[in-house]
């Protein structure tokens, strides 16, 4: 598949390779540039993304313009009349209950994020339903299905490293896929976070600090769940064209921290864990790390924090009768997401420093990578910014 966005903002839609940010004004005057994730036309012939922060602030405020009800959101659907506003049938669809497994919501939920020209397009319904659902609406359904439909709707579709696999295995070609990688993937983080219900509720500089802290813990869940659900837990499957075997694990110079990424994924086997139980735990993860000094608006984030753990309570308790079942239950899965934390910061650690030396070691960063390891990395290294614990450590 086609690169997605693979530059932070560039008019030919090559990426640069270098850690170093590119110089504003650098583009060819009197060419007609376009920001290749938000499409928005640049000034003076410059690019307007020029940092991770205007990025995640543009993506984080694009409105979600499609299936928008024309009226008061009150349009009668009926059988003569379902037609006439989208928004409002499938608002009418979730309201009864419908599930994934009906023929329309499983349409809906396969409209993934196309590469590049949709990146900055309108987003799917499901996600427009997502983003304005407040969770306090859906509480009395008994397994929580409209929540289930939204997060089984959200979740991203493959994303591919670009790594040749006929080319030697070498520590700089592993590492260098492994960072587009992680670009690729920090873009489908921020579309799937602010279709999360509430989320977009929060203060904007809170969302991107969320976001900056939480993103290699979600990448190492994900990760997680996909070598369970792929190669069984035998390799890592970062990427359909970027699997880790014990040879590359080595190559790779981070074969210790690839061994606890196995191990997290051999739990969810050991653990049984359900697709359902994996998609509300990785949601509950984007809440599981904020500053010391904490964000602008606390108070939201740790109600909404609440009401996300209260889901995941729902959702065992869906399957299990018994309460000391349902407690030892939520142990377990509170003691996984824990386990995330430390192997997040022994990546973090070691991101950063191949970072300092990459112009020694032939490994490239794209911009986007090599700024949010550089600004935000650190914050969490010297400990201004601190994971939230379900148990003591």
């Amino acid at each position: 598949p086609k690169p997605l966005a693979p530059s932070l903002c560039s008019a030919t839609g090559s990426r640069p390779t270098s850690a170093r940010p590119l110089p504003e004004g650098s583009l060819e005057a009197g060419t007609s540039h376009r920001c290749t994730l938000s499409s928005t036309p640049s000034n003076g012939g410059e690019a307007h993304h020029s940092s991770l922060q205007s990025f995640l602030v543009s993506l984080i405020k694009t409105p979600l313009q499609k299936y928008l009800c024309a009226s008061r959101n009150d349009c009668t659907i009926d059988k003569f009349r379902r037609k006439n506003c989208p928004s409002c049938r499938l608002r009418k669809c979730y309201e009864a209950g419908m599930t994934l497994g009906a023929r329309k919501l499983k349409k809906l939920g396969n409209l993934k994020m196309q590469e590049e020209g949709e990146t900055a397009g309108p987003s799917s319904p499901t996600e427009e339903q997502a983003a304005k659902m407040p969770l306090a609406h859906i509480d009395s359904l008994e397994c929580q299905p409209i929540f289930l439909n939204v997060l089984e709707a959200i979740e991203p579709g493959v994303v591919c490293a670009g790594h040749d696999n006929n080319q030697p295995d070498s520590f700089g070609s592993l590492l260098t896929s492994l960072n587009e990688l992680g670009e690729r993937h920090l873009v489908h983080v921020v579309k799937w976070a602010k279709a999360l219900p509430g989320f977009r509720n929060l203060h904007v500089d809170d969302q991107m600090a969320i976001i900056q802290y939480s993103w290699m813990g979600l990448m190492i869940f994900a990760m997680g769940w996909r070598s369970f659900t792929n190669v069984n837990s035998r390799m890592l499957y970062f990427a359909p064209d970027l699997v880790f075997n014990e040879y590359r694990m080595h190559k790779s110079r981070m074969y210790s921290q690839c061994v606890r990424m196995r191990h997290l994924s051999q739990e969810f086997g050991w653990l049984q864990i359900t697709p359902q139980e994996f998609l509300c735990m990785k949601a509950l993860l984007l809440f599981s790390i904020i500053p010391v000094d904490g964000l602008k608006n606390q108070k939201f984030f740790d109600e909404l924090r609440m009401n996300y753990i209260k889901e995941l309570d729902r959702i065992i308790a869906c399957k299990r009768k018994n309460p000391t079942s349902c407690s030892r239950r939520f142990y377990q899965l509170t003691k996984l997401l824990d386990s995330v934390q430390p192997i997040a910061r022994e990546l973090h650690q070691f991101t950063f420093d191949l970072l300092v030396k990459s112009h020694m070691v032939s490994v490239d960063y794209p911009e986007m990578m090599a700024e949010i390891i550089s600004v935000q990395v650190p914050k969490i290294l010297s400990g201004k910014v601190k994971p939230i614990y379900f148990h003591s450590q």
